[in-house]
């Protein structure tokens, strides 16, 4: 195993202590819990882009992709394809509608949001999304500390439980602190360095690799056989299509399918801003898409397949700065790889206790009773400290691959909310509490089910669980549409189009 020298630790250690800066100086600025949960209007775009790309990505872009690309070749591309384009649609059609929902409703978390779209006394409205996002979000946040604690863990060598509890509190103790002003600015500091590793990196050894005359990206990696240049993996037909179709499928994830990535539309001040995040996250996305794909290409050419690479695919990129990069730079870069962990695992969190704090508690178990901004805030900081330490439990209790875990999770969590905020923002009219109901209900329900059958390794639930969870949506709003009591559209004059 590949450890890192004193000079990297350097590095990565500098890293964590601005992080713990950077949410001591958020907690300054916190004032309400429109602050602690939404930013308060004091987000500039540029830094919420950046916020929702890293968060957005995360270990997976760093640990899952290199590790994929370094195994399977270049038909890895067709999951950064339905990813990075996914992010840029994203950005184009759906942040002025969260941005614009915000500003009508004053809702200050995405549930929150589409509860005050759909007016309604049931609780259940609040409830259940609460819950799915609770489930499938402690998988996610589970998945980032594993992250974590495993660079920790084969790098340094400390022990595997040690190493997660480190990265947990950590995570934990700046979100509790700052809130999401605190996740953003980190998060955008991630950003930065997550862009560095995915362009440094990669560019560094692809121009040496050009420098030698003996060998060719395409030519190493048709020599490690496995059809690593073909784009299909060798595939042909209907194979070839669903292949293509389950990288592809990642596109649905940006139809308004994950809450935290929704909370940084939602914070968007204005169109100019909304405008800057759309450049910023698009540049931003196909820089370290194309980066995180070339690096698990070159570990293949350059170095084969190391017992630690073929022990842990997700160790790519953590073995390729130990053997290629000067150690402080190499600090620099790993903490690139622990930036793109922690900028998803503090937004999850943070997304987490908002729907625990405001939804939950504060909307259905004290009916709106009215609290002090300070008492607020405790209730805020307890529910982060509470989301955070069962993140910590399911970390402590699975094994899986980052990539698996992400996947499983995130589809839980795309199959109902994409469906519910896809048909509020473009169907409002037509789409009813019972469609919020069915989408939260058989989304969720069949992601569970397939992946406990065992039916993803015949086909992925990405292709499954989100179509069920749309035609649940609408097959719900048909049969029983919106009531005046329940916000009935037709009894509201059409809106004028600008």
């Amino acid at each position: 195993m590949v450890q890192a020298g004193i000079h990297t630790s350097i590095g990565l250690v500098g890293y964590l202590i601005l992080v713990i800066v950077i949410g001591r100086w958020a907690s300054k600025i916190i004032e309400t819990e429109m602050d602690f949960f939404l930013g308060g209007e004091k987000l500039p775009g540029w830094a919420l882009a950046l916020s929702e790309r890293s968060s957005g990505m995360s270990g997976w872009l760093l640990l899952g992709v290199p590790g994929l690309a370094w195994a399977i070749g270049v038909s890895a591309v067709w999951v950064l394809v339905g990813t990075t384009f996914g992010a840029i649609f994203q950005w184009i059609v759906y942040a002025r509608p969260f941005m614009e929902g915000r500003k009508e409703t004053g809702a200050i978390t995405p549930i929150g949001l589409l509860a005050e779209k759909l007016p309604s006394d049931a609780p259940i409205i609040r409830v259940l999304p609460a819950i799915v996002t609770f489930i499938f979000y402690m998988g996610y946040v589970g998945a980032q500390f594993l992250a974590g604690g495993k660079i920790l863990e084969k790098v340094f060598g400390i022990d595997p439980f040690l190493g997660l509890l480190a990265i947990a509190v950590l995570v934990t103790a700046y979100s509790l602190a700052g809130g999401f002003p605190a996740v953003v600015w980190t998060d955008a500091m991630q950003a930065l360095l997550m862009l560095i590793t995915l362009v440094v990196l990669p560019g560094y050894l692809l121009i040496n690799l050009f420098l030698d005359p003996t060998t060719s990206l395409m030519g190493g990696l048709a020599a490690s056989g496995g059809h690593r240049t073909s784009l299909f993996g060798g595939r042909e037909g209907a194979a070839a299509l669903i292949f293509v179709g389950a990288g592809l499928s990642w596109l649905f994830q940006y139809l308004g399918g994950y809450p935290h990535l929704n909370a940084r539309m939602m914070a968007i001040r204005d169109d100019s801003d909304r405008q800057t995040a759309i450049v910023v996250a698009s540049v931003w996305g196909l820089l370290t898409s194309s980066g995180a794909l070339l690096l698990g290409l070159l570990a293949r050419v350059l170095n084969g397949a190391p017992q630690t690479i073929q022990a842990d695919r997700e160790m790519v990129l953590p073995y390729m700065v130990l053997t290629h990069a000067p150690d402080l730079l190499g600090g620099v870069l790993l903490a690139g790889a622990l930036a793109a962990m922690m900028s998803t695992a503090d937004s999850q969190i943070v997304v987490a206790s908002s729907s625990a704090a405001q939804d939950i508690y504060n909307k259905v178990l004290t009916k709106n009773r009215e609290f002090s901004e300070k008492v607020e805030l405790r209730i805020s900081r307890i529910a982060t400290l509470a989301v955070g330490a069962v993140g910590l439990l399911t970390a402590v209790l699975t094994s899986n691959l980052v990539y698996t875990l992400v996947s499983y999770a995130g589809t839980g969590l795309f199959s109902a909310f994409g469906p519910a905020f896809t048909l509020l923002f473009f169907r409002e009219r037509y789409f009813s509490k019972a469609g919020l109901i069915a989408a939260f209900v058989a989304g969720p329900a069949a992601t569970i089910l397939w992946v406990s059958l065992g039916f993803s390794s015949i086909i992925t639930v990405r292709l499954i669980a989100p179509p069920i969870g749309f035609i649940a949506a609408i097959g719900a709003s048909l049969l029983w549409p919106r009531t005046s009591q329940s916000g009935l559209a037709s009894s509201q004059p059409p809106a004028q189009e600008e």
